[in-house]
């Protein structure tokens, strides 16, 4: 008998994870379950997946039309409800097991003859550096009564993202450096080989297609400057300008791309003033946009979480860290930095670069 195995996506990187996890049980029954805040990712994701074979089933919940918070989730709850009656699943991913629609599912999914197992798969900086607030009070004390008053006495709250009783395995891209608390748990590598397979190409391909992002210029880029949000900088114009000259330098303006911060007010400026660059369309995340570059590509940004993103999905290309000469005190985390080190990200001023 066939396992069935969910997958919770709500973000680019759910997806990416879900998708070459779905293709390593691709004799199992697949069902991807797409809960993301952002309609437009939402509409694509789901178009994505159901143009593709992947994933026997897809659901998604399409209720930006309900104003009611209690009526949507009543709406996305019965559904799951129906869903685990019909086919019950043996594992449920997710990467955030502080979802409701999560726990609803393993609740139901682990009553009576039901014994299915949930996995975390790892979503970020988090996995390695816990919750900021994770050792208050609020956090540990008043925020789960609150849960639970809510919701139900089913609900559980993590100390941190993956730490609830809901999960059994921890599928992290660097196990040997996730946060303690999450130790007590089965550990698994996620392996990047997947992201190489034809499928995923072709799935990604078409994805990109869908949201009409023109991949071609992404082929022959030398050098990527990632920008965090403007207000991490004294000057992120002046700061823009130092990297592109430094930049091109070392290669032609035609063949630097720019990754602006999604909200920066500049983002038009910085076309305007940098004409030669590539500008990264930023209408999806940047992680769907990565296996389209190069491996011989440098990226360069801040300390930021970005940079270790792009260090989960390959070890070859070359990643770096400008230290600023002028950061805002928020700007540079001590122990994002470390753990930036620890992959393999160089941390250099500029002029080191």
């Amino acid at each position: 008998m066939k396992q069935v195995n969910y997958y919770f996506i709500s973000s680019p990187l759910h997806l990416l994870f879900s998708v070459t996890t779905a293709l390593g049980h691709k004799d199992d029954i697949n069902v991807a379950v797409i809960d993301y805040y952002l309609e437009s990712n939402r509409l694509l994701f789901t178009q994505a997946l159901e143009n593709s074979s992947i994933f026997e089933t897809v659901i998604s919940f399409s209720d930006a039309h309900i104003k009611s918070k209690l009526s949507k989730r009543k709406a996305r709850l019965k559904r799951l409800t129906d869903l685990v009656a019909e086919m019950p699943p043996s594992r449920v991913y997710t990467g955030s097991d502080r979802s409701v629609e999560f726990q609803y599912t393993m609740h139901l999914a682990t009553r009576g003859k039901n014994s299915a197992e949930g996995h975390y798969l790892d979503e970020g900086t988090q996995t390695y550096l816990g919750h900021r607030h994770m050792h208050s009070f609020v956090h540990n004390y008043v925020d789960p009564l609150l849960k639970k008053l809510a919701y139900g006495m089913w609900w559980s709250s993590p100390q941190m993202i993956g730490a609830s009783k809901w999960i059994s395995t921890i599928h992290a891209t660097f196990p040997e450096l996730i946060h303690p608390v999450l130790r007590n748990k089965k550990v698994e590598p996620i392996s990047k080989a997947a992201f190489k397979l034809p499928e995923f190409d072709e799935f990604n391909k078409n994805l990109l297609a869908l949201a009409d992002i023109d991949i071609e210029p992404l082929k022959n880029v030398d050098y990527v400057i990632i920008l965090t949000g403007d207000s991490f900088y004294k000057d992120v114009n002046e700061h823009l300008d130092r990297m592109v000259d430094i930049f091109s330098r070392k290669t032609e303006k035609n063949r630097i791309a720019l990754k602006a911060h999604p909200r920066s007010n500049y983002i038009e400026h910085f076309k305007k003033k940098h004409p030669e660059l590539v500008h990264i369309d930023n209408r999806v995340g940047f992680e769907l946009l990565l296996p389209q570059f190069p491996d011989s590509c440098t990226y360069v940004g801040d300390v930021s979480s970005t940079l270790f993103t792009i260090r989960w999905l390959s070890d070859k290309q070359n990643v770096m860290a400008v230290r600023l000469e002028q950061k805002t005190p928020e700007h540079f985390s001590g122990p994002l930095a470390k753990l930036l080190s620890e992959v393999g990200v160089k941390q250099l001023s500029y002029q080191e670069l």
